[in-house]
């Protein structure tokens, strides 16, 4: 028997071809996002796959809506492309190393407390908002490179100007734990958020390792040990150490942030009417404010709240000023009550000229006063050695010595005095001259020296010099009556 097929095709509409097709797509880009989010997260999948058994009409959809949303939080902890690019570009041009060298070790999101993005400098003005953006590790294997940008990578800064490298192989962890312990109780940290991003060996000048503090007595031989710098909850602090680490001091005038001094630095300008290059910080502490920063006054109910901040001391000309600030110094108030501010009785200290100066002391002498002029008009000089020892001599006007007396003081008389020196900080006036006025006689002008620098002033004015400058007059003449 012959059989006969017969072509019974059915005829196909364009919709129905239309749904087949996108029917495809659909099945295709939910193929794709389940795949993805696979690799993205087991668990995600998992999750998605349940709900398709038990929605058919939705499977599509939820799987789509989960896989991005997964995906959307692991990008926005991702280093845009933009902002890597900006960093890796900036340090080649810096380096002249290829671009291809570095890679990018780490990346986290931050939130910069200021335009500069935390790293103004004494020449900048920062503008006062909270900028947020990145905080870029790059290495080459060797060394490494901190930056700061902004959220797209228009301001890119790097936080050393010189890289990183492994910190010294012989910085003892007996230094390292107490100075991290220190800078986290601080903040209101844990150690393992504290990072030390600088150590150098120092050899301080004594026992206080050159942090000096009132009525505290310090050795005076030299102390080796460790400057260590250490970063956290974006801060710096800087510290000192001995050798062994058992001696940990913060140095917070090194350690106050860069926008907190400018601005502290501009408001001392104003008011002066000095440049901010003649002012001078001398001395820098963290302080815990209320609503007032500290300057309320009976009239003001000050809020009782806790403002972290700085108390800012700085000398500008005869003139100390203290200053209150919040911790970015968007608020920065004059302390008129703790500063002290010019008067008519100053005297305005003139130059002594280099042909004038004295010779410089010897590494063995302490101090010297050399003292002129008077009734008798004669001239003597005054030694003390490092070792408490004294020699006063008579000088004649072709500088020979004559009629030496000598004698010895106790050692605590020395390290009193010794201390008052350090406090005096006698650096800041060297080669000032504070004459006697016009008309006087008979008056004796002593030139004092010391390691920090020369002064000089006449006798009938002491009383009229500068505090520092008084209280050493006054140890200085406790040693010789003694």
């Amino acid at each position: 028997m012959k059989r006969i097929f017969q072509n019974h095709s059915i005829p196909v509409t364009r919709s129905q071809t239309l749904a087949v097709v996108l029917t495809g797509i659909l099945s295709l880009g939910a193929s794709m996002t389940l795949l993805q989010a696979a690799f993205a997260a087991p668990a995600a999948l998992s999750e998605s796959s349940a709900k398709l058994v038990k929605v058919k009409d939705v499977r599509v959809a939820q799987s789509l809506s989960g896989g991005e949303a997964f995906l959307k939080q692991q990008q926005s902890d991702r280093l845009p492309p933009r902002v890597a690019n900006a960093v890796l570009l900036d340090l080649s041009r810096q380096t002249g190393i290829n671009v291809q060298k570095f890679s990018i070790k780490e990346s986290s999101r931050q939130k910069w407390t200021d335009g500069c993005l935390g790293l103004g400098t004494a020449a900048e003005l920062c503008a006062a908002v909270i900028v947020p953006g990145w905080r870029v590790v790059v290495t080459d294997g060797s060394k490494t490179w901190v930056y700061r940008t902004d959220n797209t990578g228009t301001t890119v800064r790097q936080e050393n100007s010189n890289p990183v490298t492994n910190l010294p192989g012989n910085l003892p962890q007996s230094v390292v734990t107490p100075v991290k312990q220190d800078a986290a109780k601080r903040l209101n940290l844990t150690t393992d958020q504290v990072r030390i991003i600088q150590a150098d060996k120092k050899t301080w000048s004594d026992g206080c390792l050159g942090l000096y503090e009132p009525n505290i007595l310090c050795s005076q031989a030299t102390v080796e040990g460790w400057q260590v710098i250490v970063e956290a909850n974006q801060q710096r602090w800087v510290y000192r150490t001995n050798s062994t680490g058992s001696i940990v001091k913060l140095d917070q005038t090194a350690s106050l942030p860069n926008p907190v001094k400018d601005a502290v630095l501009q408001r001392a300008s104003r008011q002066t009417r000095l440049t901010v290059s003649q002012l001078r910080v001398l001395k820098a502490e963290q302080k815990n404010w209320d609503g007032c920063l500290g300057l309320g006054d009976r009239n003001v109910a000050c809020p009782r709240i806790l403002i972290r901040g700085w108390q800012v001391t700085v000398e500008a000309g005869q003139q100390i000023l203290v200053y209150h600030a919040n911790e970015n110094a968007t608020t920065v108030r004059l302390n008129r009550a703790a500063s002290q501010i010019g008067n008519a009785n100053t005297i305005n200290p003139t130059k002594i000229p280099t042909s004038e100066l004295p010779p410089s002391l010897g590494k063995d002498v302490l101090f010297r006063t050399i003292s002129s002029g008077g009734i008798t008009g004669r001239t003597y000089q005054t030694i003390l050695f490092n070792d408490g020892r004294m020699i006063r001599q008579q000088v004649s006007s072709n500088g020979a010595t004559s009629a030496e007396q000598k004698y010895q003081i106790s050692r605590r008389e020395l390290q009193q005095f010794q201390q008052i020196l350090n406090q005096a900080q006698l650096a800041k006036f060297n080669q000032l001259s504070y004459p006697a006025s016009q008309g006087a006689a008979d008056y004796i002008t002593v030139t004092i020296s010391s390691k920090q620098g020369t002064t000089r002033y006449v006798d009938m004015v002491q009383d009229r010099l500068p505090e520092p400058l008084q209280e050493v007059i006054q140890g200085w003449n406790q040693i010789i009556r003694a």
